[in-house]
C-alpha cells in the first residue's frame, strides 16, 4: 500500500469535518445577512443564522454518520472473515471495497484465506500420498518416498505457514498504526497464533517423517535424541541402555525408529507415566528393543481394541521385518514391550 493511500481515511474524515464546518457558518452568515436585508430586528437575525448552521451540522453529522457506518461494517465483515480462517474455514473471501485502508486490509485477509486454502489442501494431498506408502512393498522405496514428501512439506506447507504468520502480524501492526479496528485485533491476533502453531507442528512432522540422526549417526544415537525430546516434553524420568555400537541395516533400524516412535507416543497419550527404561541390544543374531513404562497399564491378554492403532502398528512394523513382539502389562502395573527382529547380517555390521 503506497503511503499517499495510508492516509485516504484520515482525508476523507478532514474533508467531512471542513465541508461540515464551512458550510454551516457560511448558512449562518447568509442567514443573519439576510434578516437584516428584510428588516429583521437583530436579535431574529442572528437566531434566524444560528439556526441555519445547526441545521447545515446536524446534516453533516447524519451524513458523517452514514459513511462512518458504512466503514465499521467493512471492518465487523473482517473480523468475521478473520474468525472463520482461526476458525479453520479457508474458502469464504471478502468482496473488497474502496481502495483505502479497509480495502488493503480485505485483500491482504483474501490473500491469506487462499495461502492457508492452499496449503492445507497440499497438506491433505501429501497425507493421503504418505497413506499409501504403507501399502507399497518395497521397503526401500516407502524410505525414499518418506524423504521427497518430507522435502515437500518443508519447501511448500511449511513456508505458506511462515509467510502467512508474517502476513498476519504485519496486517496486526498496520491496524495497531492507524488505530482503525480494535475489534479486530484480538482475531487477526488468533489467527497468527494459529499459523505459529501449525507452522511448529509441521517442522516437527518433518523431523518425524525423515529422522536427520538415523540417517547420518544411526538407530543408538537416533533413539537417545527422540527419547530426550520426549523425556523433556512429558517431563519423564529416563533410564536407557542404549548401544550405539548396535548399527542394523537400513530398514530394520528405520523399522525399529518407528516401533520406538509408536510405543513412545502411547505411553505419551495413555499411560501417565513418570518412569520410562529404554534398552537396544544385541541377542543373539537378533536386535532387541525394550520399551519399559509404570503407568497405568491394561489386561494385555485381552484382544486389543479396533481403536488401538498404536500396539496394531508396532506388531505389523515387527513382522515385516521378520521379527515377533512381546506385551506384558496389567492395570496398575506398567506395561513392557519387547521386539525382537533378526540382524539380517552379523552383530555389529551395518548392512
Amino acid at each position: 500500500m503506497s503511503q499517499e493511500r495510508s492516509y485516504g481515511l484520515q482525508w476523507q474524515s478532514a474533508l467531512i469535518y471542513f465541508a461540515v464546518g464551512a458550510g454551516s457558518a457560511l448558512a449562518a452568515l447568509t442567514a443573519y445577512l439576510a434578516g437584516l436585508h428584510y428588516g429583521l430586528a437583530l436579535f431574529l437575525a442572528m437566531g434566524a443564522g444560528f439556526t441555519a448552521g445547526l441545521l447545515v451540522g446536524l446534516a453533516g453529522a447524519v451524513v458523517g454518520s452514514i459513511i462512518a457506518r458504512a466503514v465499521k461494517l467493512r471492518l465487523w465483515e473482517a473480523g468475521r472473515l478473520a474468525g472463520r480462517i482461526a476458525g479453520g474455514d479457508y474458502q469464504t473471501r471478502l468482496e473488497t471495497g474502496p481502495d483505502d485502508e479497509v480495502g488493503w486490509l480485505e485483500r491482504q485477509l483474501n490473500q491469506m484465506a487462499a495461502q492457508l486454502e492452499e496449503a492445507v489442501s497440499s497438506l491433505r494431498h501429501l497425507a493421503e500420498q504418505n497413506r499409501r506408502l504403507g501399502e507399497e512393498a518395497g521397503r526401500g522405496a516407502a524410505l525414499e518416498e518418506r524423504m521427497r514428501i518430507a522435502r515437500d512439506l518443508h519447501d511448500t506447507v511449511n513456508q505458506q505457514l511462515f509467510v502467512l504468520a508474517m502476513r498476519a502480524a504485519a496486517a496486526r501492526r498496520h491496524l495497531e498504526q492507524i488505530g482503525e479496528a480494535s475489534t479486530l485485533l484480538p482475531e487477526l491476533e488468533s489467527l497468527e497464533e494459529v499459523a505459529r502453531q501449525a507452522h511448529s507442528q509441521i517442522r516437527e512432522l518433518i523431523l518425524e517423517i525423515r529422522p536427520v540422526t538415523l540417517e547420518k549417526d544411526g538407530l543408538g544415537a537416533a533413539l537417545k535424541e527422540y527419547l530426550k525430546n520426549m523425556a523433556e516434553q512429558e517431563d519423564w524420568k529416563i533410564s536407557d541402555k542404549i548401544d550405539p555400537a548396535v548399527r542394523p541395516a537400513g530398514h530394520v533400524a528405520e523399522s525399529f525408529f518407528r516401533i520406538a516412535q509408536e510405543a513412545l507416543n502411547n505411553v505419551s497419550k495413555h499411560a501417565r507415566a513418570k518412569r520410562v527404561a529404554v534398552v537396544l541390544s544385541c541377542a543373539g543374531e537378533h536386535v532387541r528393543l525394550v520399551i519399559v513404562d509404570d503407568g497405568v497399564g491394561f489386561d494385555s491378554h485381552r484382544p486389543f481394541r479396533p481403536t488401538a492403532v498404536g500396539l496394531a502398528g508396532i506388531l505389523e512394523r515387527a513382522e515385516l521385518s521378520g521379527g515377533k513382539v512381546n506385551i506384558t502389562s496389567s492395570p496398575g502395573r506398567g506395561t513392557e514391550i519387547e521386539v525382537l527382529v533378526p540382524f539380517a547380517g552379523e552383530r555389529g555390521e551395518e548392512l
